[in-house]
C-alpha cells in the first residue's frame, strides 16, 4: 500500500475475480517495545513519538494518559493541562489529516499531468504548470518529483476536478504549516513535542500565545 508511514503488505488469493482469503502483514519491526524497558517511564512521552513524524502527538499523549493512570493523577489533570493537550492534539489532528489525505493518498488518484494545459489564472496552478513542463522539455519526468513515480492508476477525475485537487495539494502545504505553528506554539517544537507530559503540560496559555 502505497505512500502510508510505516510498511504494510496485503496478500489477497483472488479465484475467478472473488477474494478466497485476504492477510494484512506489518513488515516493519523497530524494536520500541525492547529498548523502553528498564528506562524512567517518563521518558516514555517523548520515546513513543518518535514511532511516527507524521502522528507522533497521539503516541506521546497516549503515553503520558498512561503516566496519569499508573501515578494515580488521571483524575487531578488542571484544567488548563487538559486543554492545551486537546490543542495540541487537535493541531496534529488535522496537520496529520492533511498530509495524508492530500501529500500522501490523492496522489495515487489524482493526475496532475491534467495542467499541463492548464489556461486558467490561478496563481498555484500555473506554478504546477511550470514545473510540469520542465519535466517535459526535459523528457524527463523524475524531474516531477514528488509526483512521480507513480502508479498508472484508474484516474478516472474529470479534468477541472483533477486541477482543483492539485491545487487544494498546493494549498494544503500552507494549511499543514499553519497546523504544525499551532501546535508548536503549546507543545515547543513539531514534530516530537516537549510540553506534554505525565500530570499535565509545561507550557501556559498566555496572552501571546493565544492571540
Amino acid at each position: 500500500i502505497t505512500r502510508i508511514e510505516g510498511r504494510l503488505k496485503i496478500e489477497a488469493t483472488v479465484d475467478g475475480g472473488e477474494v478466497k482469503d485476504a492477510k494484512c502483514v506489518g513488515t516493519l519491526f523497530r524494536g520500541f517495545e525492547i529498548f523502553m524497558k528498564d528506562r524512567d517511564p517518563r521518558d516514555t512521552v517523548h520515546i513513543t513519538q518518535r514511532i511516527c513524524g507524521v502522528c507522533p502527538t497521539s503516541h506521546g499523549t497516549t503515553a503520558a494518559l498512561n503516566l496519569d493512570a499508573a501515578f494515580g493523577v488521571a483524575d487531578k489533570i488542571p484544567n488548563n493541562g487538559r486543554i492545551l493537550r486537546n490543542l495540541i492534539q487537535g493541531a496534529n489532528y488535522i496537520a496529520s489529516h492533511i498530509v495524508h489525505f492530500y501529500h500522501l493518498a490523492a496522489l495515487d488518484y489524482v493526475d496532475v499531468t491534467e495542467v499541463a494545459d492548464y489556461d486558467g489564472t490561478d496563481p498555484e496552478l500555473l506554478k504546477v504548470k511550470d514545473f510540469i513542463s520542465r519535466a517535459l522539455a526535459a523528457g524527463d519526468m523524475s524531474m516531477l518529483a514528488p509526483f512521480y513515480p507513480r502508479y498508472e492508476g484508474d484516474y478516472r477525475l474529470p479534468k477541472k476536478v483533477a486541477q482543483a485537487a492539485v491545487a487544494h495539494y498546493v494549498e494544503a502545504l500552507n494549511m499543514r504549516r499553519l497546523a504544525h505553528e499551532l501546535s508548536a506554539i503549546y507543545s515547543g517544537r513539531m514534530p516530537h513535542s516537549v510540553a506534554v507530559v505525565a500530570g499535565g503540560v509545561t507550557s501556559h496559555p498566555s496572552i501571546d500565545s493565544i492571540s
